[in-house]
């Protein structure tokens, strides 16, 4: 296919191009200086973006010269489009080419964005979104030109905030423009094909540099480069039906990660009473960092969610609109449940304003998503709507129509009307999704079938003509109960899933040279631990430890005085032996210490094993609960 000469062009220069702009860029000092508000913590270049432009534009036109036109006739304008896509790139790559040597002001490098965006505009690319769903065509394509500009807009500074660590925008703009070749290809559209291949190519030939440990930066001229140059080419696709996932979900879910992440850090930033345009170590890929991934991990984890995303996206299409209404709202509650651990973890700031700083729409913010439960109710409400859209899919054999949709529609109100109801009466919002147990699943329990109930007394009462399957009714409550356990137990793992990547010692760990979180220093100051007695409170002594965010002790095991427990699992911990082999576990997995968990132990304890530990600087302490009287009675 001779669209491929311009992936592989575009690639061999950039390979050629980057070692050259790197010295460049280290000689002129075009360097990325460490600061609290960034991840690098060594002096980098910063001028990759020169090298992605360069090799894409020189691709296309050594496809060009070697096939012929690049634009096909499909596309009808007075200027050839190809003239102002590359017009536009170029303007939003000089912009960040200034930015990164003079450092614009957040309204100039808004108004030449605006700029940028209207010329690909002037030459015909918009979304036409609203066109078939307005009558009055004027009004349409004004708004169809706004919502272009909002896009394009947008989603250059979500790349240009994605690009917080190493090989992180570079990836995922990567696996963007192959995903949006993919669409072209099955569009048979040779134009856009040609350009999203030489993107691709440019990208990867900077990638091999940038990957962490990143040897180059790309800078804002590569990040408002491609994030602009992705945008255009999102809202550039003809999709082959005109339904509101092929024209709009198709561009968001392809680009879904950069939006997410630029919606999550404005949004946590606002409930600091922090400005969301200032620098800081605050991104989701930081936080991964906390949760206890390496770099190179959190950067890979990304990278498949947006390959997942993206593949949705391509799927949609093909896949079939009816069933791609169920997959879309699935990865959106997953990916939610996900953001919302995140924000909750405690990473290092930069900035540390007092509650005396914050704004009026932060603290109306912060009283509307914490006292309010905000989050739970609309992720609840997705609940719903996926757990009803399930049962009569299934129960319609996968087989959907408009007349099955009106149908679903008007049942979807008292779905939710009843379940909220019943979710208040069992006070499901009362509790912490961190420190949920067997009392609150049988809560939930009663909930969802009193919720069920409910729904089927609606239904019998308003729809007494159109009566409801009972496949449906309970396909609903069982889907209803299963998200309400994942989604209420997901705190819970990710907790456990956490507290083992932070402190389990892995071999070769490296955390990244970059690291903000200070995890090298608080994996080296963790004490490995044994836990004798696996009783009450053994377990106890576990779940304590595992719920400090700061915990200094790691449980590698129990000890137990009765041999039948021995092989046996507690808290996700084996009881590794019995009194009796207590120093040869010691010395098997290197503990620095033993913790009693009952105070008569400490009697109990032969004198010998406690001289065998002191020997070899194991030490031996004693966990104690107790209750201090602060007044007289």
């Amino acid at each position: 296919m001779p669209a491929i000469a311009a992936f592989i062009s575009a690639l061999i220069l950039n390979l050629l191009f980057i070692p050259v702009i790197r010295r460049l860029s280290i000689q002129y000092g075009a360097v990325s200086i460490p600061r609290d508000d960034r991840w690098n913590r060594l002096v980098v270049p910063t001028m990759g973006g020169v090298g992605i432009f360069l090799s894409f534009l020189i691709g296309l036109i050594a496809y060009r010269l070697l096939f012929g036109t690049i634009w096909s006739d499909s596309y009808v304008s007075p200027i050839n489009p190809i003239f102002g896509f590359i017009g536009g790139s170029l303007i939003m790559f000089l912009l960040g080419l200034f930015d990164d040597f003079y450092r614009f002001s957040p309204p100039a490098k808004l108004v030449v964005q605006i700029l940028a965006a209207s010329v690909v505009i002037a030459v015909g690319f918009t979304t036409d979104f609203f066109t078939p769903r307005i009558e009055n065509v004027t009004i349409a394509q004004s708004l169809n030109v706004i919502f272009t500009i909002l896009w394009i807009v947008g989603i250059s500074n979500a790349i240009n905030l994605l690009d917080n660590m190493d090989g992180l925008a570079g990836g995922i703009s990567f696996i963007t423009a192959i995903l949006l070749s993919v669409l072209f290809w099955m569009n048979r559209d040779l134009s856009l094909l040609v350009i999203s291949l030489a993107l691709a190519g440019s990208i990867l030939g900077f990638l091999v540099y940038n990957f962490p440990p990143a040897k180059i930066f790309m800078g804002d001229s590569g990040s408002l480069f491609l994030g602009y140059t992705l945008a255009v080419l999102a809202i550039a696709r003809q999709p082959q039906a005109s339904n509101v996932l092929a024209v709009l979900g198709v561009p968001t879910l392809l680009l879904l990660l950069p939006i997410l992440d630029t919606i999550f850090v404005t949004i946590t930033r606002i409930l600091r009473g922090e400005s969301p345009v200032r620098g800081g170590s605050d991104h989701t890929s930081h936080r991964l960092i906390a949760f206890g991934l390496t770099e190179r991990q959190a950067v890979l984890f990304l990278y498949v969610v947006a390959l997942v995303a993206g593949v949705m996206a391509v799927s949609i299409e093909s896949i079939g609109y009816w069933l791609s209404l169920l997959f879309v709202p699935i990865l959106i509650v997953g990916l939610a449940v996900l953001t919302a651990y995140l924000a909750g973890l405690k990473i290092i700031s930069t900035r540390h304003e007092s509650l005396d700083n914050v704004n009026i729409a932060s603290r109306f913010l912060q009283k509307l998503t914490y006292e309010r439960r905000l989050f739970e109710i609309l992720l609840d409400a997705l609940l719903v709507i996926i757990a009803l859209y399930m049962a009569i899919l299934i129960d319609e054999d996968f087989v959907f129509d408009q007349v099955k949709l009106l149908s679903y529609i008007k049942m979807l109100p008292l779905a939710l009307i009843s379940t909220f109801l019943s979710f208040v009466l069992f006070g499901v919002y009362r509790g912490i999704w961190k420190f949920v147990s067997l009392g609150d699943v049988l809560r939930y329990f009663g909930a969802v079938i009193t919720s069920v109930f409910l729904f089927t007394l609606g239904a019998v009462l308003l729809f007494q003509d159109e009566s409801v399957s009972t496949i449906v009714i309970v396909l609903f409550g069982i889907f209803l109960f299963i998200g309400l356990i994942v989604t209420r137990f997901s705190f819970r793992i990710l907790d456990l899933a956490s507290f083992q990547l932070r402190y389990t010692p892995r071999e070769n760990n490296k955390l990244g040279k970059h690291n903000h979180s200070g995890l090298e220093e608080k994996i080296s100051s963790v004490r490995r631990v044994l836990i004798y007695g696996a009783g009450n409170r053994g377990d106890i002594a576990v779940r304590w430890l595992r719920s400090m965010p700061d915990a200094e002790y790691l449980p590698v095991g129990f000890i137990d005085r009765d041999p039948t427990l021995v092989g046996r699992i507690v808290s996700g911990i084996e009881v590794l032996g019995t009194e009796d082999q207590l120093i040869e576990i010691i010395e098997e997995t290197k503990c620095d210490g033993v913790i009693l968990t009952e105070e008569n132990m400490q009697e109990a304890f032969p004198e010998e094993i406690v001289s065998e530990c002191t020997t070899r600087n194991c030490w031996i302490r004693v966990m104690k609960f107790s209750f201090e009287m602060l007044n007289e009675e």
